[in-house]
């Protein structure tokens, strides 16, 4: 009896020591909160009233705001080249867990006419973010490199 007390106290102390981190740490995934830039081209399906303009060169700013372990909070600004107003939209998304450089983001329109709800699936990769994203509602798809933006900008 006392030998399987010690052997349940040795077990007890073993877990807490390897217990994993607090998700609120983010430990393991890539740290990417800041804003991410890049420029891209967008095509629009048939259907899409916007599909007569062909494919239209647009620029984004792609802000996670924060990190939760594996879970993403982010802010999508984009809008097409020449404009001056931002379309903004929302998202929520999770690192894989077997593959901790590759996350996804669901997306829901808050502000702007062209507004969509769609998936990005994105990688962190050497400094740089690659995504690409679909709106199957709408018939929009499109990839983009961006790039972190200089906080001194």
């Amino acid at each position: 009896m006392i030998k399987t007390f010690f052997l349940g106290l040795a077990m007890t102390v073993t877990l807490a020591i390897a217990a994993p981190a607090d998700a609120n740490e983010g430990s393991g995934f890539p740290q990417i909160v800041g804003t991410w830039t890049g420029t891209y081209l967008v095509g629009f399906a048939k259907s899409n009233p916007n599909h007569a303009k062909g494919l239209l060169k647009t620029e984004m700013e792609l802000e996670i705001t924060k990190l939760d372990g594996n879970l993403i909070t982010a802010t999508n600004r984009w809008r097409r080249i020449g404009d001056t107003d931002w379309v903004v939209e929302e998202a929520m998304g999770t690192f894989s867990l077997d593959e901790p450089t590759r996350f996804v983001l669901a997306e829901a329109g808050i502000s702007g006419d062209d507004v969509s709800a769609g998936i990005f699936h994105g990688v962190y990769l050497d400094d740089v973010i690659m995504v690409t994203y679909a709106g199957p509602g709408t018939g929009v798809a499109f990839a983009a490199q961006l790039v972190k933006k200089d906080a001194k900008q």
